[in-house]
């Protein structure tokens, strides 16, 4: 597909296909995504369960990965509000599970993006086979690299593999510490070309050691990440747990990450965990104005 074909895509999408940005983002080339953004049709990225990377050690899809698809989409969805190619930044990206994820391809589809000056809300909900799986919500602000520097959309070019990992916690690499994790940079970890950490690597390490750190009988029912400074990808990123009350029925963790200086985190994150037994999750669509 060209830009001259009949199904155009939206002129702020950079690439002359939908898929071809994110394959030259390492960490997205590394979970096998793929988009879809035509103009007049859904704008959906997804990942495919069949690339172990991308799966938990059950053969699930992991919620990290689902956190860069979630992180990725809702920025793809900006973009199509755009005039031309901007660069952009993530402030903060919030995903609301709905049950363990399956052993199945997932789709992050954009709802709706609301745009006020340089600042963007995009909203999407995550479904497999039809059957929703999660909903997310980011800010973005446009115009900006991270760190808050004007910038704009680089040349990368080079299409990249997928990750050869055994599953998402290998392709991440993040050792346990005493309270929480430390993960080593990989070239495939990086978003933004500074090197950055992607903002959903990021968001897959606390989910991860958030997760780690309480009772296998809670699960995980949301995430909200702050993203305060830019990760470098040529430093370690450390996170650290701090529980902030823990209940018969409901766990509530604070997370943070940070470089080197734990009084000046990179990113920041609550998670909050329950007893609860899944349920089978029902979309109901309400009328518009």
């Amino acid at each position: 597909m060209s830009r001259h074909d009949p199904e155009k895509l939206y002129p702020g999408f950079p690439g002359t296909e939908p898929s071809e940005h994110i394959r030259t983002i390492p960490a997205c080339a590394a979970l096998g995504m793929s988009q879809r953004a035509t103009i007049g049709a859904p704008v959906a990225t997804s990942l495919d369960a069949a690339l172990p990377a991308v799966c938990d050690t059950h053969g699930r899809v992991s919620r990290g990965a689902a956190l860069v698809l979630a992180d990725q989409a809702t920025a793809g969805g900006v973009f199509t509000t755009l005039p031309h190619p901007t660069p952009m930044m993530t402030l903060d990206l919030r995903v609301d599970w709905f049950g363990p994820l399956p052993a199945a391809p997932i789709s992050c589809t954009i709802d709706e993006v609301t745009r006020e000056g340089d600042l963007a809300l995009s909203r999407g909900h995550l479904t497999s086979g039809g059957k929703p799986v999660g909903a997310t919500v980011a800010r973005y602000l446009v115009g900006s690299m991270p760190g808050g520097t004007p910038g704009r959309m680089d040349g990368r070019s080079e299409m990249l593999p997928p990750s050869t990992a055994a599953n998402f916690a290998a392709y991440l690499g993040a050792v346990p510490t005493i309270d929480g994790m430390t993960m080593r940079p990989r070239s495939e970890h990086v978003g933004a070309p500074l090197p950055a950490y992607h903002g959903g690597v990021i968001a897959g390490l606390l989910e991860q050691a958030g997760v780690a750190a309480i009772d296998p009988a809670f699960r995980p029912l949301d995430i909200e990440i702050r993203f305060l400074a830019p990760a470098l990808a040529t430093l370690p990123l450390v996170a650290r747990v701090v529980p902030r009350r823990t209940g018969r029925r409901a766990i509530t963790l604070d997370i943070d990450a940070h470089q080197g200086d734990p009084s000046r985190p990179v990113a920041i994150a609550r998670m909050l965990a329950i007893t609860d037994a899944a349920g089978d999750p029902i979309r109901h669509a309400l009328p518009r104005e």
